[in-house]
């Protein structure tokens, strides 16, 4: 019994440590993606339907491919840019939340946002400060 326990851990070890070694390590090249799009970067959000009627402009800063909120309003905002340039962003202001995916070309990014609080969808733009 002692004999199997130990050719179990064994086992369970070596499979592991093989685990870890066919995990890539990150190349500098996509190390290198990950940062190419951090900066800071003003927002126009757009309604094109329900009832927000509103155009908003605020900044958000990527760094290391993560999305936070770049200004002085109360809004915490989160998200993350791909190394391909695909975007998710979540920002959350009181009882509002709106979410958004996109993509980036170079220094513009596009793409449609939704607030199911107040039944809204639109569009934004932003573009490297």
């Amino acid at each position: 019994m002692k004999t199997l326990n130990h050719g179990w851990k064994r086992a369970t070890c070596g499979a592991a440590l093989w685990g870890a070694l066919l995990i890539p390590p990150a190349t500098a090249q996509e190390l290198a993606a990950l940062s190419l799009h951090d900066g800071i970067w003003e927002v126009s959000a757009e309604p094109i339907s329900g009832p927000c009627d509103k155009r908003l402009e605020f900044r958000l800063a990527v760094e290391d491919g993560q999305i936070s909120y770049a200004g002085a309003w109360p809004v915490d905002a989160s998200g993350s840019v791909s190394a391909l340039g695909a975007i998710t962003i979540r920002v959350v202001r009181g009882n509002e939340t709106l979410s958004a995916k996109g993509v980036v070309r170079g220094d513009v990014a596009t793409g449609k946002w939704e607030s199911p609080v107040k039944n809204c969808t639109g569009s934004f733009v932003a573009r490297r400060a």
